[in-house]
């Protein structure tokens, strides 16, 4: 039976992937986090999103990580946190605005949290700075994680992306600051001059990837 992967929206058509796709994009994301079964694993992405099978969940199971996959509410987050101790989370900006709106969030300890995901859209270091004060040892902003997952590149602790692609993707920008992926415009706009992304061309279209 066919399964419909969401993603935080694409600006593109829906892609086509396979089960034989997903297997090196776990093998990619585990390069990244070096996760181990040693780790604790907080997944609150819903099982019809491609994170959850790409960053967070099957990276976890594939090496016997311990997985607390949860649906997210911001109260029972905040308590699984305080329970389980998690050393990698992901959460995307429209987690942490909910969470911020907790009085619980604003106290919570997160130094268990040796790796943390996120991006999707605009990161800010204002945001970053707020979950490194909270005691997250690496927030890692990655480009690409849904559209081309896993990471084309990352911003490790800082709002500004090192250029340096990963898993073996090439990139460009046009002189309007338009990232190009193996040849292919993105339509997300990036400032050269601080490395950070500024916009996408096109409002998302919360368009899919089919499997």
């Amino acid at each position: 039976m066919p399964l419909t992967l969401f993603t935080s929206g694409s600006t593109k058509e829906p892609k086509q992937i396979t089960h034989a796709d997903i297997r090196p994009y776990i093998q990619a994301s585990l390069a990244e986090t070096k996760l181990t079964s040693k780790d604790i694993v907080l997944d609150v992405f819903p099982n019809n999103v491609i994170a959850h099978y790409t960053i967070t969940a099957q990276p976890a199971l594939a090496v016997g990580a311990h997985l607390i996959t949860a649906t997210f509410d911001p109260y029972t987050y905040v308590k699984l946190v305080e329970q389980y101790q998690p050393t990698f989370i992901s959460l995307i900006p429209r987690h942490l605005e909910i969470l911020d709106r907790t009085k619980a969030w604003a106290n919570l300890d997160l130094s268990c949290v040796r790796y943390m995901v996120t991006g999707s859209t605009l990161i800010t270091q204002p945001l970053i700075d707020s979950l490194r004060d909270k005691g997250v040892q690496t927030v890692a902003n990655w480009y690409g994680m849904t559209e081309m997952p896993p990471p084309v590149f990352i911003g490790y602790n800082t709002a500004s992306f090192d250029f340096t692609p990963k898993n073996g993707y090439t990139i460009d920008f046009t002189d309007e600051g338009e990232c190009v992926i193996n040849g292919l415009l993105t339509g997300d706009i990036f400032d050269l001059s601080t490395k950070t992304f500024i916009r996408r061309m096109v409002p998302a279209t919360n368009a899919t990837w089919k499997l």
